[in-house]
């Protein structure tokens, strides 16, 4: 049986890779000249994210952070509000053409390399890295819903 320390560091090489993927993201958005949650944001719209409130689900980030990047994407004339035809009130984001050019010429290159770099994982490795990365994401969100077990009181 494996001791709390063997498992921390089990758990800390899992966080450690996270990062490390993370860091890769943030390098991606960077590489485009964007922060990350504008890209993300860019990335969503491209692939048929329409409202903001989708891409804050979809990608687990606040309203105010999606908020703030679509004003910027806006500014930049990357992304444009349109009023839907049956809901004036409500908009869905769109590319401009300069958002279309821009994805095309910057975002789209990356998501090649992305899909680069998923291929050189074989389809078993594919297959296992999924089924695992779901099992634990399971597994964490089933205790996050589950209340947590009361602690003895301190001894004096």
């Amino acid at each position: 049986m494996c001791d709390s320390r063997e498992k921390n560091t089990g758990l800390d090489a899992l966080n450690e890779a996270f990062m490390e993927l993370d860091r890769a993201y943030v390098q991606l958005a960077r590489a485009c000249g964007l922060s990350e949650a504008e890209f993300w944001c860019l990335v969503a719209v491209r692939h048929g994210a329409e409202t903001q409130r989708e891409i804050c689900e979809q990608f687990s980030l606040s309203p105010q952070t999606v908020n703030s990047a679509f004003k910027l994407l806006i500014r930049k004339e990357l992304i444009r509000l349109e009023p839907y035809a049956h809901n004036q009130r409500s908009k869905r984001a769109a590319l401009t053409e300069r958002g279309r050019a821009f994805v095309s010429e910057r975002v789209a290159p990356l998501e090649a390399l992305e899909a680069e770099a998923w291929d050189s994982l074989s389809r078993e490795e594919q297959a296992v890295l999924i089924r695992l990365l779901r099992r634990f994401s399971s597994s964490m969100a089933e205790r996050l819903t589950v209340p947590p077990k009361p602690r003895p009181p301190a001894e004096p």
